[in-house]
């Protein structure tokens, strides 16, 4: 309907000015009507006048209206008695637009500042440059990986010049450099990505600080290790302590020891026992520093070619002539597998990835061990599967650590060692567990 007005409006005002120009051709020629020609005349150029300016005044406010859109600027506000009178509610529609734009970008802006809050709290820090090393963001993770001041406003130079390699790094490459900060050199873990927003190119810049976390590892680890030595120490010191209070009271009295014939036969039996409880607490630390040897002195490993599956099938044979109650299953493709390993140590491994599915499944009805072969891309795969009571989620981060056990007479190495042995093999070790099983896997580079 406003459209509609805003033509006849333009038709009316056109008719106007034709038929006032058809009068004035008219009385062009008359001499007594000189002065209203000339009326008329001025007429004709206020009416092109009001026309030019009418259209002008409708283009120009829609046209501020789409300037408005396309900078995103929602702060205009539309109130025009022009487009009102010419286009009905024009300008309430208008207005709602700009509502909704402006409800948009609000919510754009909030998402924007949750997002500046979740890479603040990330310990990686992360920089994003455009094509023309412009910063579009950056955390504050990065200000403390590089020891930037929070007024430097040439960060990307700052950067550069500290690490002049990462202008050669490619989208999908990671490399780590070290640099020197306060005579403080710091190695850090460089990573490269790239997106494409609105036809331009963004370089994503991770850093990693790897030495503050090779420090937090190591502390962590340290602490996990006293812990345990102190855990085993006083438990091998507090019985010998109360066994010698003891024996002590057995043979000494009142401060003097006792003559031989003031000795009876409790005495003796209880400083006899007394002795054994000694020795078998110091058989048990010397077994623990045996089993701490044997994990801190790994052998290194001597590499040969075997077939793999030939080597598990054997391997099984003896497994279910060890545990005759537990169904042994063997799966793999059709594929030979050729492996280079270390044959004790990998033996050193499986024996102690069964023994422990073995010992997950006391309770089970009908015990079943799976292991299963086969290749990830270039990765080759050995899969212990068992339908055990499965691992505690509180707990399964920690089985990994050295003497973390929950068994009485658990060492507490094995996974550790397990894992330590398939690092020399630069491989890996794996574990998935649930209520119906536990499955191990190791992973192997195949070269």
């Amino acid at each position: 309907m406003g459209f509609n007005r805003f033509i006849l409006n333009i038709i009316v005002r056109c008719l106007l000015i034709a038929l006032n120009a058809i009068m004035a051709a008219l009385l062009f020629a008359n001499p007594e009507w000189v002065f209203t020609f000339m009326f008329l005349c001025g007429f004709f150029v206020l009416q092109v006048y009001l026309l030019i300016r009418y259209s002008s005044k409708i283009n120009r406010d829609l046209a501020n209206f789409l300037i408005h859109i396309k900078e995103q600027d929602t702060t205009m506000k539309f109130t025009s008695d022009s487009l009102d009178k010419t286009f009905k509610g024009l300008s309430r529609e208008f207005q709602k637009i700009n509502n909704e734009f402006q409800k948009v970008k609000s919510e754009q802006i909030q998402k924007q500042h949750l997002l500046n809050l979740l890479l603040d709290r990330v310990g990686t820090g992360i920089l994003i440059v455009n094509n023309r090393s412009k910063i579009e963001i950056l955390n504050k993770a990065v200000y403390k990986i590089f020891d930037i001041e929070l007024e430097n406003k040439n960060i990307w130079h700052f950067i550069e010049s500290y690490v002049p390699e990462i202008k050669n790094l490619k989208a999908g490459e990671q490399k780590i450099e070290t640099i020197h900060l306060n005579n403080i050199s710091r190695k850090i873990l460089i990573s490269l990505s790239e997106i494409r927003e609105n036809n331009e190119i963004l370089k994503v810049f991770s850093f990693h600080d790897i030495d503050r976390e090779i420090t937090d590892y190591e502390l962590q680890s340290w602490n996990g290790l006293i812990k345990v030595l102190s855990h085993e120490i006083m438990n091998t010191l507090t019985p010998i302590s109360t066994v010698v209070e003891t024996i002590k009271d057995c043979i000494i009295l009142n401060g003097i020891e006792k003559e031989i014939n003031q000795l009876n036969k409790k005495d003796i039996s209880d400083t006899v026992r007394g002795v054994q409880l000694l020795e078998n607490r110091l058989i048990s630390l010397k077994n623990f520093i045996v089993r701490f040897r044997m994990f801190s002195d790994i052998p290194t490993p001597e590499f040969k070619e075997l077939d793999l599956n030939h080597f598990l099938k054997s391997s099984i044979d003896l497994y279910k002539n060890n545990y005759p109650s537990i169904q042994f299953i063997f799966e793999s493709g059709k594929e030979k597998l050729n492996i280079s390993v270390d044959l004790d140590l990998l033996g050193l491994v499986l024996n102690n990835l069964v023994k422990n599915a073995v010992e997950a499944m006391i309770y089970i009805k009908n015990p079943k061990i799976t292991l299963k072969t086969g290749k990830i891309k270039d990765k080759i795969c050995i899969d212990i599967i068992d339908n055990g009571q499965g691992i505690e989620s509180s707990i399964i981060k920690k089985v990994f650590l050295p003497f973390f056990t929950t068994k009485k007479e658990g060492s507490g190495i094995g996974l550790s060692l397990s894992r330590q042995i398939m690092f020399m093999h630069n491989g890996n070790i794996e574990l998935i567990s649930n209520s119906s099983g536990t499955m191990v896997r190791l992973v192997f580079t195949n070269k």
